[in-house]
């Protein structure tokens, strides 16, 4: 038998090896990349389960909508400025982006100051277009979680 054979049958069961290493480790990285997403995405949908909140007052004075946000579930909102804010006039909804509306206060703020915790409100401040008369708001936490309220009219 000659050397030729013999290097190249070395080189080609190195191939092999070398092919089954790289075919294995992909497998394997794909697996725990996709076990990991649905790790994610449980432990995302438990937090969506656990988050709640509602609108417990509005007041427009002028332009400026004041609305009273109640976090009512057992998740804390912890990205204050990633809340979506939306308004209807006149059957149109809009949305509000975070430089034209902001936090006045949270009440009371004592266990982690600037995140909405359990039972915590959050007064926000909306300033509306000019001219327009919001009839409803809704507020989205950054996890997807909303509630909604109709707007009073001063006097009623």
């Amino acid at each position: 038998m000659s050397a030729g054979s013999l290097v190249a049958s070395g080189v080609g069961i190195l191939l092999l090896v070398v092919t089954a290493y790289i075919l294995i480790g992909g497998a394997l990285t794909t697996t725990e990349v996709m076990v990991e997403a649905q790790s994610n995405l449980a432990a995302y949908q438990e937090a969506r389960m656990r988050t709640a909140i509602a609108i417990q007052n509005t007041t427009i004075d002028g332009s400026t909508l004041y609305v009273e946000v109640k976090n009512t579930g057992s998740e804390p909102v912890v990205e204050i400025p990633s809340i979506d804010v939306y308004l209807q006039n006149e059957g149109v909804p809009v949305y509000v982006p975070y430089g034209n509306w902001s936090t006045v206060k949270i009440d009371p703020d004592g266990v982690h100051p600037g995140q909405l915790d359990p039972d915590e409100t959050l007064n926000l401040s909306i300033t509306c277009p000019e001219g327009a008369g919001p009839t409803w708001v809704q507020v989205v936490t950054p996890n997807g979680v909303s509630g909604s309220a109709y707007i009073g009219k001063p006097g009623e």
